[in-house]
């Protein structure tokens, strides 16, 4: 009996090694690469009447020090942008490159629509298509074995640009939007090396929902919009000292300066419009 246990537990320590060393190896990254996982973020509309701004993603490439493009992503695949705001990502795709820096970005797109709450809908599918080549700040670096995560994040905002009669500073009427035109605004940086802002807006003394919140990096002015709590956040922000303003609809505006990242680390304000 005490022979038959044994042998279940050398039977149970084999099986277990057997599953960790297959998962292992599974997850194992050639010689020389690391692994490069690909998010997709957006800087949002100022208003709630977009149902879906969807972009077709045709092909990723990252240009190496010596010049070429590496393909990290190809295929096929759709994504809605009113989902991914306020710091919420989605994983394009994964791949192993060759370690070493990368400076520049190429994205291939090969689809654009917007679909609005009243039913109405516009695709600029003929306008989408090309290549948008955008500098990663700060620089992808890929290290031999490790995981990399370099962000992309789209400005919907910028992108899409509706035709018709507007009124107030940035909110369109939508029954009378006649059609949308696209032209891709994208800025790229590795995740691993920046960190973030959060924060919250009050407008005269409650939390509102749908303010625009705004921080320049390098010249660069990367937008957002508060949730109902009057919460934000921004992520891929270079180390730093910054200065976050929001506006509201009504035109009540606010800053709050010397914000400061340090490293991936998370930074927080509070704004008082």
């Amino acid at each position: 009996m005490k022979k038959l246990l044994k042998f279940k537990k050398l039977v149970i320590v084999v099986l277990l090694f057997g599953t960790l060393f297959s998962c292992n190896d599974d997850e194992n990254i050639p010689s020389g690469e690391g692994a490069v996982s690909i998010k997709l973020t957006d800087a949002p509309f100022p208003f709630e009447f977009v149902t879906k701004a969807n972009v077709g993603i045709a092909k990723v490439e990252l240009k190496n020090s010596s010049g070429e493009y590496v393909v990290v992503f190809e295929g096929n695949s759709s994504y809605n942008m009113v989902n991914l705001t306020n710091g919420t990502t989605k994983t394009v795709g994964n791949s192993n490159i060759k370690k070493g820096t990368y400076n520049n970005a190429r994205i291939t797109l090969n689809a654009a629509s917007v679909e609005l709450s009243n039913g109405k809908s516009f695709s600029m599918n003929s306008e989408a298509q090309g290549s948008y080549t955008v500098s990663i700040s700060p620089a992808l670096v890929v290290e031999e074995g490790n995981t990399s995560n370099i962000l992309f994040d789209l400005n919907v905002n910028n992108s899409y640009q509706f035709k018709g009669t507007w009124f107030g500073s940035w909110i369109p009427n939508i029954a009378s939007i006649t059609g949308c035109t696209f032209d891709a605004d994208f800025r790229v940086c590795d995740l691993d090396q920046t960190g973030s802002i959060e924060g919250t807006v009050k407008v005269s003394g409650s939390h509102k929902k749908n303010v625009y919140v705004y921080v320049n990096v390098n010249g660069h002015k990367i937008t957002t919009h508060t949730k109902a709590d009057g919460s934000f956040k921004f992520i891929g922000i270079k180390e730093g000292n910054y200065t976050v303003t929001a506006e509201s609809e009504s035109g009540d505006t606010g800053s709050v300066s010397n914000i400061k990242v340090e490293g991936t680390g998370t930074a927080t304000c509070t704004l008082d419009l």
